[in-house]
């Protein structure tokens, strides 16, 4: 049976030896222990870092940033001391960095992008829109009126269709027999 206090020492003798940048492995051979057994131990002793963690350790770090920046700023403006002035800047840069001031907007610039290019559908519907346009008047104005009808009112109105230069109506020309006008 091993004893708490000896499993401790074990363990704080594995984080120091980890800290001055020794292997895992090579820890693991001198103890006689598996590499599993030394990263065991060294869960143990670190602290979690979960996300409440994480949040803590920021928090600490930008009051003492905080604390840095009111003794330095308070130099740099009542003794004109330029190095001081130059710390400020690094410590409200680093704060900035800490807490995401300084990330490009990327959704900006793809939203411009966007803005500037039409879509693939734009282009098309422009694309047709310019070939109505060239249309002669009386044509557009044909075919917007066909369009306002049903295709058997439009065979009923223009008849069946007059035969080809060969002097025989193409198949796709003749309405089928229920269109025909009467």
């Amino acid at each position: 049976m091993t004893d708490a206090t000896s499993d401790d020492v074990r363990d704080d003798f594995i984080l120091q030896e980890r800290l001055s940048g020794k292997s895992a492995r090579a820890i693991s051979k001198q103890l006689r222990c598996t590499v599993g057994e030394v990263d065991a131990a060294l869960d143990r002793v670190l602290p979690k870092l979960d996300n409440a963690a994480r949040l803590r350790h920021i928090s600490l770090d930008l009051n003492r940033l905080d604390r840095l920046l009111e003794v330095f700023y308070k130099r740099a403006i009542e003794d004109v001391d330029t190095q001081a002035g130059l710390l400020c800047v690094k410590i409200l840069e680093r704060k900035s960095a800490m807490l995401g001031l300084d990330s490009p907007q990327k959704v900006d610039i793809v939203q411009l992008q966007t803005q500037q290019q039409p879509s693939r559908h734009d282009r098309i519907a422009a694309a047709i829109n310019q070939m109505w346009e060239r249309l002669p008047p009386a044509e557009r104005a044909v075919r917007e009126r066909l369009n306002q009808m049903t295709p058997e009112r439009a065979l009923e109105l223009l008849g069946v269709p007059e035969p080809k230069g060969n002097g025989a109506a193409d198949a796709d020309d003749v309405p089928p027999d229920d269109l025909k006008p009467n």
